[in-house]
């Protein structure tokens, strides 16, 4: 699309960094790599430690306090002010759920880029790839395909997920993946497609491609109660949900006496022929391996990492001897 506005190699690009994730971390130790960075705007504390993958990014602030500042709101007129004080020529958002408005978008002198976790424009919203894990099918013996997927850097507007994409690079979301490694494989893609387009924008030579709207999808935000298991499902199913939901997500949960039963890990297991009891039953308590529960005719669950409303984390083996579970008891 030739070229456009530039900045010349005597003068680097002045970047300023919007995030609160372990993304954030790894774009910034890329960017000052590369160009110059201006600031740094992080969640404050008290909302972002209700997010997940949050990052307070204390390095950067503890050597650079002028450039970091804390924000409840990224369109207050506080960090507005705060942002625009800092004439950036490019705004980089990574790990941020708060839309911003114009005024922000306009803030630098090119533009603000986004990434997002899709082969945009399919895959827009929010909770992508803990849906794209949810949704995938089994293969024989209980096995997930393989799903090819993507990562996205656009230029972000006043809607989600809609502006020109920038670059883009291919990933694939792994039967053996669960949300934790399929976003090491995220950060991995979105490091490499900024220290590969930095250069471009510096010299001008990047290029935007519009998204074609007609091919575009949607996912929508996902709920801590949207979490709940239940045994009569398919077994892959059962572990789609534990993988997708994971740490550090709110976790897959299943409801004993009344309690919520968070679900970190679990691995398939099957039923013997002469096995006749109803789903949810408690087939085999083994020391060292974990909890087994019947599914279906063909197979059961293992689950293996637990938490009750203690909160804490355990072996599920260990869990069920100190509550006194006892084979045959249905989880209900």
């Amino acid at each position: 699309m030739g070229r456009q506005d530039s900045i010349t190699s005597e003068n680097k690009l002045k970047v300023l960094i919007i995030g609160c994730t372990r993304l954030t971390r790894r774009i910034i130790t890329s960017v000052e790599k590369i160009n110059t960075i201006v600031g740094v705007v992080n969640l404050h504390p008290e909302e972002g430690m209700l997010k997940s993958n949050y990052d307070t990014l204390s390095e950067f602030n503890s050597k650079n306090p002028d450039k970091f500042f804390m924000t409840h709101d990224i369109n207050d007129d506080e960090t507005y002010n705060w942002v625009k004080d800092k004439e950036p020529d490019l705004i980089i958002q990574c790990g941020w759920s708060q839309i911003f408005k114009e005024r922000i978008l306009s803030t630098p002198k090119l533009f603000c880029i986004g990434f997002h976790p899709a082969p945009l424009p399919v895959g827009r919203g929010a909770a992508v790839l803990n849906w794209m894990i949810i949704k995938n099918d089994t293969l024989a013996w209980g096995r997930v395909k393989d799903i090819e997927w993507g990562n996205t850097m656009f230029v972000m507007d006043t809607k989600t997920d809609t502006g020109d994409i920038l670059d883009f690079e291919p990933l694939t979301i792994e039967g053996r993946d669960d949300i934790n490694t399929t976003y090491f494989k995220v950060y991995k893609s979105s490091v490499k497609m900024i220290e590969r387009t930095l250069p471009l924008i510096e010299s001008g030579e990047y290029k935007r491609t519009p998204q074609d709207n007609s091919k575009a999808t949607r996912f929508y935000k996902r709920k801590p109660s949207d979490g709940l298991i239940e045994f009569n499902w398919p077994v892959h199913k059962i572990l789609n949900y534990v993988r997708a939901l994971t740490t550090p997500y709110p976790g897959a949960f299943f409801e004993y006496k009344s309690k919520q039963i968070k679900l970190w890990r679990a691995s398939i297991g099957y039923a013997s022929n002469d096995v006749q009891s109803q789903t949810g039953t408690v087939i085999e308590i083994k020391k060292g391996k974990g909890l087994n529960v019947k599914v279906d005719d063909s197979h059961t669950v293992w689950l293996e990492i637990i938490s009750d409303d203690t909160d804490l984390e355990c072996w599920a083996d260990e869990w069920a001897i100190e509550n006194n579970l006892k084979v045959g008891e249905v989880l209900k």
